[in-house]
């Protein structure tokens, strides 16, 4: 059965990880521990791959337990992945990761919170590295279980900013499946029903949070919403913005700003914005050449599919 290229919307929830940061809370060492998650997260938003490896191994004798510590490892190999470092080899090592992540998270019997938290995220990431290797099916029941682990969360009476974000996506996108794909519906007709208005009303509010890491994650999910379901690709352009100006070395986040560019037909400001791109990426001291040669070649995709429509 072949999935419509637009079922591939239902992914972006795949890409939960904004609630690492506060898995942990209450005495000063934990604290201690959140702070390096975030600053670890937030190398990575910033395309710092050497310091964000140095922070793996100093975690690693910090004492985070064992399944954040495959999470945070998992989550290193995909944005490797995502930049176009030795693609078949982060590859690997991401899906090894997240089996045995997923593997430890299914051996607790009574979940926790963060329990939940860190299983959704091994599900989701599992279900988005399919659709990466083309997989629709195995990537929908990945996500299909993560979905099984979301809806734990719905009846949790303290809501928080990582809830908020997990919940803001379910809702939205649970109310985008039950209207735009009634067959694929049928697999989640058990499920409390999705509500568009709820979903974006968490993120929103997440977009304005005071945690970096929150805020970076709900910018990147309205984008997507906003430029492939809403089509409002002036609001996604706005989020574009608040990514690129927080992290103005992820060069993802730079394609997703000059994409929309090219959608809103601002061809000037495009192709200004398409230069100065390939000279900051040519000139970049945290990239290698198969890196620098990746997203060169994807500026230029970008541009002949907009000159194609």
């Amino acid at each position: 059965m072949r999935i419509p290229w637009r079922i591939r919307i239902f992914f972006l929830l795949v890409f939960i990880f904004s609630f690492l940061n506060t898995c942990f809370a209450g005495n000063s060492k934990q604290s201690d521990k959140d702070a390096m998650i975030n600053c670890f997260l937030k190398n990575l938003y910033n395309f710092s791959f050497r310091t964000a490896d140095s922070m793996v191994v100093v975690m690693n004798e910090s004492g985070i337990d064992n399944s954040t510590l495959l999470i945070i490892r998992a989550n290193l190999s995909w944005w490797k992945l995502l930049s176009g470092d030795d693609v078949a080899m982060n590859l690997r090592t991401c899906d090894s990761l997240l089996h045995e992540s997923i593997n430890l998270g299914s051996k607790i019997k009574k979940q926790n919170i963060n329990s939940l938290l860190n299983i959704i995220y091994s599900y989701s990431l599992k279900a988005r590295l399919e659709n990466y290797k083309g997989n629709k099916l195995k990537s929908l029941i990945y996500f299909y279980k993560s979905i099984t682990f979301i809806n734990e969360c719905l009846d949790i009476p303290e809501k928080d900013e990582k809830l908020n974000l997990v919940l803001g996506l379910y809702f939205y996108f649970m109310d985008y499946i039950e209207n735009e794909y009634f067959l694929v519906n049928t697999i989640f007709f058990s499920f409390p029903k999705g509500d568009k208005k709820r979903g974006l009303m968490y993120l929103h509010g997440c977009s304005l949070s005071d945690n970096e890491v929150v805020r970076t994650e709900a910018n990147y999910f309205l984008l997507k919403i906003y430029a492939y379901t809403e089509k409002d690709y002036s609001m996604a352009y706005q989020n574009a913005l608040a990514l690129t100006q927080q992290h103005p070395d992820n060069l993802v986040y730079n394609l997703e700003q000059f994409s929309l560019l090219l959608k809103m037909k601002k061809d000037i400001e495009a192709k200004s914005f398409q230069k100065k791109l390939i000279t900051n990426i040519l000139s970049a001291n945290n990239l290698n050449r198969n890196q620098k040669n990746h997203f060169i070649y994807q500026l230029g995709e970008l541009a002949k599919t907009a000159v194609k429509e």
